[in-house]
């Protein structure tokens, strides 16, 4: 349930999209049964580091093979990020949260950062939260791409094209 749940964000372009490149995906299973697929774009030649930092513009990409609740994204959500954040990185994640809306086969999330924009999440190309907290971006991207990633095998399939 836990990869079920969690990977849930994100989908279309941007304005800033054109200066990014895809640097990877994969897709997250859940048992036999295929969740979604995922495309991380970022500028080219970055490493993981900078990727996650709050001056690169990225965009990971959610794209759902069967259909989810809110309750299943915030679930996942939960037990993928840390138990302990700061007051203020907690009351961005609940905004994000209240944001969730079910998906259908075919809908697509689309998490997307622009630097002193902060990260919106997107439904099928429209916004529904754009999140300017500080430090708001390493937190939510890393249930991908953190240090401790819901899967391992995707975060490698994510990050493939990045510099080491």
């Amino acid at each position: 349930m836990r990869i079920l749940c969690c990977f849930i964000l994100l989908a279309l372009p941007t304005m800033a999209s054109a200066d990014l490149t895809q640097v990877g995906q994969g897709e997250a299973r859940w048992g036999p049964f295929k969740v979604y697929s995922a495309t991380f774009f970022t500028p080219a030649g970055v490493t993981l580091e900078e990727a996650l930092s709050e001056q690169t513009p990225a965009r990971l990409e959610l794209c759902y093979a069967r259909s989810l609740t809110v309750e299943n994204f915030v679930e996942g959500a939960q037990q993928a990020l840390p138990e302990s954040v700061s007051a203020e990185l907690q009351q961005a994640v609940n905004r994000l949260h209240a944001a969730y809306q079910p998906v259908k086969q075919g809908d697509c999330y689309q998490l997307d950062f622009q630097p002193e924009q902060g990260t919106g999440l997107l439904l099928n190309g429209r916004e529904l939260v754009r999140i300017k907290t500080v430090k708001f971006k390493a937190l939510y991207f890393g249930i991908w791409l953190g240090d401790s990633p819901l899967s391992v095998q995707l975060k490698r399939d994510l990050t493939e094209k990045l510099h080491r």
